[in-house]
């Protein structure tokens, strides 16, 4: 189900080489660089139903806590980083990710952002980061996920 081809293959070793020197000094573009790995590789899903990252205004738009929940689960060796600053290890790989300013903040200053999701009975709404553009993580756009609206403090 995984197959990838081999440019595929190639661009990610290429994507891992390339970024193995800076993630030791960055743990927010170590986040990145998982991130984009996992797309790629279709270990997360982009725009599914009970998905952590969608597309949304032209970007990529992160689940919070979710995805740093998830990461966090995957690495868990920073466990110990995050006990030694007394926070959940999710929190503090959220915060390293805010360090490397790779997203957009709100007009107010806030860093997440609300997105309304319309199913065909209910609709709901999460919350996370929208990315400043979509190529800090993937190298060619995927279409806007339709189901999901970036919520403005005028349109709540």
């Amino acid at each position: 189900a995984n197959i990838e081809t081999p440019e595929q293959a190639a661009s990610i070793q290429t994507i891992a080489d390339a970024t193995a020197d800076n993630t030791a000094d960055s743990p927010g573009l170590a986040f990145i660089t998982w991130l984009r790995h996992a797309i790629l590789t279709r270990k997360i899903l982009l725009n599914a139903a009970k998905a952590l990252v969608h597309t949304v205004d032209d970007t990529i738009f992160l689940v919070s806590p979710g995805i740093f929940m998830r990461y966090a689960q995957e690495h868990p060796h920073l466990a110990a980083q995050a006990k030694a600053q007394e926070i959940p290890d999710w929190q503090w790989v959220q915060k390293q990710f805010e360090k490397s300013r790779l997203h957009r903040k709100q007009p107010d200053g806030l860093n997440i952002w609300t997105c309304e999701v319309s199913g065909p009975r209910k609709s709901r709404r999460l919350h996370g980061y929208l990315l400043q553009s979509f190529s800090s993580v993937l190298d060619d756009p995927i279409p806007n996920n339709p189901f999901l609206a970036v919520l403005t403090k005028t349109s709540n």
